[in-house]
């Protein structure tokens, strides 16, 4: 199996490649979108979005727009994609609102379900909650690309994890799947063993 292209934007994006393709993972920021459309030479197949956050789902919309594809993603991340429900704001004083709430809302018939279990052209969806309630990612081969259920060698700070407890736990998943690397949305890749050493000092 090939592995992931890491694409460096505010997050990090991955392009997986297919059998006369590819597909994409996270889309960036809304204002990183033409960027990430020029270094796109042909249209992804369809796009997995790891969970609903500005830097990862921001560029969305304009794919959707130029590529008219499909947008997997995990219901309960639904609300805050199509703009039905605002994103919880970031610690940021007065703006924190505002900022997390610039991207331009999917309609609903972009998207498609991604949940547990699910296989995705060889890549089992991994619900991996904590950092958002529905954050998934994809498991094939030993590799996880984990979105921010990780960050560094650590979690995400507690301020911007929807459910910290969870956001541990987590961790135990990951070792449970059997993940030998790890792909994430800020930094990495990760090897089991720092995976390991983190879910020692969490004590799960």
């Amino acid at each position: 199996m090939n592995g992931p292209e890491r694409l460096a934007f505010a997050a990090n994006l991955y392009r997986i490649p297919l059998e006369g393709g590819y597909f994409l993972v996270d889309a960036g920021l809304p204002w990183e979108a033409n960027r990430l459309l020029a270094r796109l030479a042909d249209p992804p197949r369809f796009l997995f979005l790891t969970h609903h956050h500005l830097d990862h789902a921001g560029g969305a919309r304009t794919l959707w727009e130029r590529y008219g594809l499909a947008v997997y993603a995990h219901p309960q991340e639904w609300p805050y994609l199509t703009g039905e429900k605002p994103r919880p704001p970031l610690p940021i004083p007065l703006l924190g609102h505002r900022l997390a709430n610039l991207a331009p809302p999917l309609p609903q018939e972009a998207l498609r379900p991604a949940e547990e279990g699910m296989e995705l052209f060889g890549w089992r969806v991994v619900h991996l909650p904590g950092h958002t309630l529905g954050q998934v990612g994809l498991f094939r081969e030993g590799v996880l690309l984990a979105g921010d259920a990780l960050r560094g060698k650590g979690l995400p700070p507690r301020l911007i994890n929807e459910d910290h407890a969870l956001a541990r736990q987590t961790v135990r998943k990951i070792l449970d799947l059997g993940a030998k690397r790890i792909y994430l949305g800020h930094g990495g890749p990760l090897t089991r063993e720092a995976v390991e050493a983190l879910a020692r000092k969490l004590g799960v």
